[in-house]
């Protein structure tokens, strides 16, 4: 389930969506995560996450536009 990936319900707001996906984003972003030392062996790892992410946000977003518009 997307929102589940985020970590919100289906009822969330706009906003408490885009807040979720910015700060997992943050968190799990392979260049961040290099940064704090993370192994490079790891990178694939976080890099696989982040996709996730943006596939479950870019998904609600376009599934509440459909809503909208009917």
């Amino acid at each position: 389930d997307h929102y589940e990936v985020l970590g919100v319900g289906r009822g969330a707001s706009a906003d408490e969506i885009k807040r979720a996906y910015r700060r997992l984003v943050s968190e799990n972003h392979p260049d961040k995560l290099a940064a704090k030392g993370l192994p490079e062996s790891m990178r694939q790892v976080a890099e696989e996450r982040t996709r996730e992410i943006n596939v479950a946000y870019d998904l609600i977003k376009e599934s509440r536009r459909l809503l909208v518009r009917n």
